[in-house]
């Protein structure tokens, strides 16, 4: 149990610790945009990626207000949302969430312009595209 407060402690408040899918089903809106930070066993890693997503929201227009989840590996549905991604480079890593779906790995070497691009693509209410589906890990692995 330890372990896990630590995983928590380096991870910014900005973050909402999510159990697995229920969480986010439960609080995702078919029009909301965000991002979920899938946490591994090292916490300087975690804290560095967290740090990473903030910089990369940092860069989008004011009035985008992603929502920003953490999922650590004592959570029941972790193994669920963690076979959905770490094929770049392992824990932890980055998933773009749009609305109830939209699960797309994001790649840890380009994470800012991937999601200024995710962003633009499907975030943005006024340049949103359709078709997310067709890359949502979670409907299609």
């Amino acid at each position: 149990m330890t372990v896990v407060f630590m995983i928590l402690a380096a991870i910014p408040c900005q973050f909402t610790s999510v159990e697995g899918f229920t969480d986010l089903d439960n609080s995702a809106t078919p029009t909301r945009f965000g991002l979920l930070l899938v946490a591994g066993e090292d916490s300087a890693s975690n804290l560095q990626m967290a740090e990473l997503i903030l910089a990369s929201i940092d860069s989008l227009p004011d009035d985008a207000a992603p929502d920003l989840y953490v999922i650590t590996m004592d959570e029941p549905g972790y193994p669920d949302i963690a076979a959905l991604c770490g094929e770049y480079s392992g824990y932890p890593a980055t998933l773009i969430m749009v609305g109830h779906c939209g699960f797309i790995e994001m790649d840890p070497s380009y994470l800012m312009v991937e999601i200024i691009d995710a962003w633009y693509t499907w975030g943005d209410p006024a340049s949103r595209r359709t078709g997310i589906c067709n890359f949502c890990r979670r409907c299609n692995p």
